[in-house]
């Protein structure tokens, strides 16, 4: 519609063309209303509601950021759960080789036993590189290197050869003096021994504080993977970590064909590794355990955050969106008086100053 100049055109007819524009106005805004489903495209529109709408927001993105850590934790926990599975199978497997090697010192019997103790170490060495995406799970906070440089050498390498040496004159040294020495080698985190990465070579205790961690809630986190050196203090034929401490009973298992399986030291050494296998096997367990339990605990907080996420949205959606049933009688409304303006403009426009008299 177009507006005369204010010099040729009636006041009444400015009064009705100006009304007539801020009910096409209005018009245009509540049509925009009902097809985004929104009071107002901008926080500015939203007049005194908008600062509800900025406090709102974020702490629905933070709800929403807190539930993909959540998930992404869930899916690394997964992947260790079921790593941590095979290694204890792996544990189990050795357990029942030591007791086969309690009753007979048979040649055949403890260079089967031998051989499938270094399979077992290189499998172990492989599963501790297991990946979720591109993180390594074993890890910790340096989830990009992998825990174990090589696993296809680590059965030749410089620490099962130290281990092997040892054993090799149990026959002669005696158990307790192989076992310090295997427990030496297993510990030893010097770049040309260890077989972990440069980040995992350290202590047991030390390792421990070296887990990586997620936020998952106000001033909430979850440890999520292992460190695959971590564990408690070391003794005199422990390292501390019962992951190193497998590898030291497969590494000891897997020389015992290069040493004199007549002998006393053999024996015993074969008795004494059974007996650490059980504390070895106890504290992959309780890894187990503990990895089940953040799992279950996730589950609870995924729901808690499901619900505090849809009462956000709900109390944003009170302040933003828009009536669809209001906004239909408003449209109406305003669309019936804009027919009655137009239809009162057109015949204002037909008016003369005979009409009048």
């Amino acid at each position: 519609m177009t507006i005369q100049n204010a010099t040729t055109t009636p006041m009444s007819m400015q009064l009705m063309t100006g009304a007539v524009d801020r009910l096409a106005t209005q018009e245009t805004t509540i049509q925009g209303e009902v097809s985004s489903g929104v009071l107002s495209d901008s926080y500015a529109g939203l007049g005194d509601q908008r600062y509800a709408a900025l406090s709102l927001q974020p702490q629905i993105t933070e709800v929403a950021a807190w539930t993909s850590n959540i998930t992404s934790a869930q899916n690394t926990l997964s992947v260790t759960q079921t790593a941590m599975s095979r290694i204890t199978t792996i544990a189990t497997n050795l357990q029942t080789s030591l007791t086969s090697l309690a009753g007979t010192t048979s040649a055949s019997t403890v260079t089967a036993v031998a051989l499938q103790a270094r399979q077992d170490l290189t499998q172990l060495a492989s599963l501790l590189n297991t990946q979720s995406g591109t993180e390594y799970v074993f890890a910790g906070n340096d989830s990009t290197s992998a825990p174990v440089a090589d696993p296809s050498t680590i059965a030749s390498g410089t620490f099962f050869q130290t281990v092997a040496a040892s054993v090799a004159t149990v026959g002669t040294n005696g158990a307790a003096t192989t076992e310090a020495a295997t427990v030496t080698a297993a510990s030893d985190n010097g770049p040309s021994a260890s077989v972990f990465s440069a980040s995992l070579s350290t202590d047991a205790t030390s390792a421990s504080a070296l887990g990586r961690s997620l936020t998952v809630g106000n001033q909430q986190h979850v440890g999520v993977g292992l460190v695959a050196t971590a564990g408690g203090a070391a003794s005199a034929t422990s390292t501390g970590s019962p992951i190193r401490d497998l590898m030291r009973a497969l590494a000891v298992v897997g020389s015992l064909d290069q040493a004199d399986s007549s002998s006393t030291g053999f024996t015993t050494l074969v008795q004494d590794t059974t007996t650490q296998m059980t504390a070895v096997s106890a504290g992959l367990g309780l890894e187990v355990t503990s990895l089940g339990q953040t799992q279950n605990n996730l589950t609870s907080q995924t729901a808690s955050l499901g619900e505090m996420s849809d009462a956000l949205v709900k109390q944003l959606g009170a302040v933003k969106d828009s009536d669809p049933a209001s906004l239909s009688t408003q449209l109406t409304a305003t669309q019936n008086q804009l027919q009655a303006s137009y239809s009162l403009i057109a015949d204002m426009k037909g008016m003369s100053l005979a009409a009048y008299l």
